[in-house]
């Protein structure tokens, strides 16, 4: 065994290993370099790709970060295996534990998944004003496992990126204009004509209320104690949405009482048949 250290140490054998080894580390070197340059490269390219594609800062930067990170990989393997490590078993190691990590992590998978989706796609940007089934929110920030939302009463909600993904997003800052609408009841003796007449004086003289499509009341349907009348008219600022509808709600119930046309509250009408039982219980001795 002391000779073979002795041997080990000997200064020609020692010259002769480095020189065998020599090409392969300045070749690992020169590869180094190049994945190095090659990784900023592709991410300047990465960047700029997804800047004309409109993709926001944050998602944007989160891509950059992971394709940048899948050069840098490539190149450690080319290096490993120019080396002499066996790359193969490296590989069928990394993936054994990825496929692990992936059941681990499931959800955390999906809602990248997710998140590059929606990077992709731009169903929505930070700014805009999303509804999500009964929620509405603008958007706040946009990242690759999340997205906050903040609500009109000032909530910041954090949602899932799969959750986002697979809901009904209904985006109003890309629609150019949008219908308000203003639910009212009138009672059944009243006409229905001078009804409509009356709300849609209420529009006169309002800037904000498009012509085109012209405000039209219509006849909804035959409630239990009304008829129930509806005010549609359009509108070029989604934001005026809500503000308008509440705004004209006060207008009508306003216009109809000062035109002297009832607004009934819901109500029961009983029809008793006559019968011996009820006169009895009347005391009628008829």
């Amino acid at each position: 065994m002391l000779d073979r250290f002795l041997n080990a140490l000997d200064p020609q054998s020692v010259s002769e290993r480095i020189a065998s080894y020599l090409p392969d580390v300045i070749t690992a070197i020169v590869l180094l370099v190049v994945f190095w340059i090659a990784a900023a490269i592709v991410r300047r390219a990465t960047l700029s790709a997804l800047g004309r594609a409109g993709v926001s800062e944050g998602p944007a930067s989160m891509l950059v970060k992971v394709v940048r990170f899948g050069v840098l990989v490539l190149g450690l393997l080319t290096i490993a295996d120019q080396l002499g490590v066996d790359v193969t078993s490296m590989i069928a190691g990394l993936g054994v534990a990825g496929l692990a990590l992936s059941f681990a992590a499931q959800d955390t998978v999906a809602n990248f998944i997710s998140g590059v989706t929606l990077a992709i796609d731009r169903p929505f940007k930070v700014g805009d004003w999303v509804a999500i089934g009964d929620l509405h929110a603008t958007v706040t920030e946009m990242r690759l496992r999340t997205t906050v939302l903040t609500t009109f009463d000032n909530e910041n909600l954090v949602l899932p990126n799969k959750t986002l993904a697979t809901e009904r997003i209904v985006n109003y800052t890309l629609t150019p204009k949008i219908r308000c609408r203003v639910s009212v009841g009138i009672a059944y003796k009243e006409n229905i004509q001078a009804a409509r007449d009356v709300i849609l004086a209420t529009l006169t003289g309002d800037d904000r209320v498009l012509p085109d499509p012209e405000p039209v009341v219509v006849l909804t349907d035959l409630g239990d104690s009304s008829v129930n009348l509806q005010l549609r008219f359009w509108v070029d600022d989604p934001s005026q949405k809500f503000p308008m509808q509440g705004e004209y709600t006060e207008k009508v119930k306003v216009a109809l009482d000062g035109a002297g046309i009832e607004i009934p509250f819901p109500h029961l009408q009983l029809f008793v048949e006559d019968a011996d039982g009820i006169r009895r219980l009347a005391g009628d001795k008829s």
